[in-house]
Parts: structure tokens; sequence; C-alpha cells
């Protein structure tokens, strides 16, 4: 079926990969992985554009998703590395897999709710940065569906977030 076809919070599968559709936007749908996929540190610091996290998602599976669909059906985009008290300190990076941020999070939490997982998973938000009090805490969601933050060295589950070209055909459940 193709992607464009399927609903919001739909679940669909690509490299046998379940995937919760989050948005249908300009040709383009964006996605969650439906499980963790693995669990991780995140990195050094809290800055998701220098993590462990971003280095395996790139490593290990955006190849294996570019596989199954061309690359060119994943599209770069914009992630926004805003602490949650509004401190820019990290930017933007601009990148074609990531994790969902707080503000992607909060903009689908029903979406969310409908497919918690048992396990903390991270976010790509920083709570606040060095300029406020420290580079260590990055907010996670809970098993229950709750945001907290955690240090850097904790080994939290990974949901990868990716934009898709909504053309590209995909199995689907149902």
């Amino acid at each position: 079926m193709e992607l464009s076809k399927i609903k919001i919070g739909g679940i669909f599968t690509v490299a046998d990969i379940e995937f919760i559709k989050l948005t249908n936007e300009n040709g383009t749908c964006g996605a969650v992985s439906k499980e963790i996929l693995f669990n991780s540190e995140f990195g050094k610091d809290n800055n998701f554009a220098n993590s462990y996290i971003l280095e395996k998602l790139n490593k290990e599976i955006l190849p294996k998703l570019e596989s199954a669909v061309g690359k060119e059906n994943i599209k770069e985009f914009e992630l926004e590395l805003t602490s949650l008290d509004g401190l820019t300190t990290h930017g933007k990076i601009k990148t074609r897999i990531g994790l969902p941020t707080f503000d992607i999070y909060r903009k689908n939490v029903k979406i969310f709710d409908e497919h918690k997982v048992n396990k903390w998973w991270w976010t790509a938000t920083p709570d606040t940065t060095a300029e406020h009090l420290n580079n260590s805490w990055i907010t996670c969601v809970s098993p229950l569906g709750g945001i907290d933050y955690y240090d850097y060295g904790n080994d939290y589950g990974v949901r990868p977030f990716l934009i898709f070209d909504a053309s590209i055909s995909v199995s689907c459940e149902g």
C-alpha cells in the first residue's frame, strides 16, 4: 500500500521495522518506530548531534531502511535541539534519521499513548545546557507516557524518527 494512504497513527513496516505514521505533509510522512530498536547510552553529553545514538542510527539502521525503500525516499529534515528551558545552545541539525524531540512527542502524545513501550526511551531534546546548569540531562519518556530527564550515561530505549516519501510502497496492519 502507498504510505500516503495509511491513516495518521497507523502502523506500517519497512525493512522488518514497524513504524507509526505521525504526519502526512507535502508529499512526505513523518514516522517513529513502534518499538524500541535498541538500548543505548546517549553520548558524552546531551547534544544529540554528537550522540552515540545518532552514530549508531546512521551506521546500522539507516542503511537497512535505504536498502528497502531507496536512499532518495528517506528525506533530510531539520531537527531542532532547543532545550526544554528554551536554550538554543545545540542549535539544529540536518539529518535523515533521528529521535523524536519533546515537541514531536507533545504534538503526537495521543498517538504515542496508543503505542506505549515498557521501557524508558530517549528524545533528542536536552533538559537544559551548560549555560544554565549542565549538559548532562536529556528528556525521556516513561513507560506510562510521562516526561522526565535523565543523565546521558543511562541505558534507555531508542525509537528512531524519520521522514519518508509518501509515495513509497509499504506493508501495513489490517
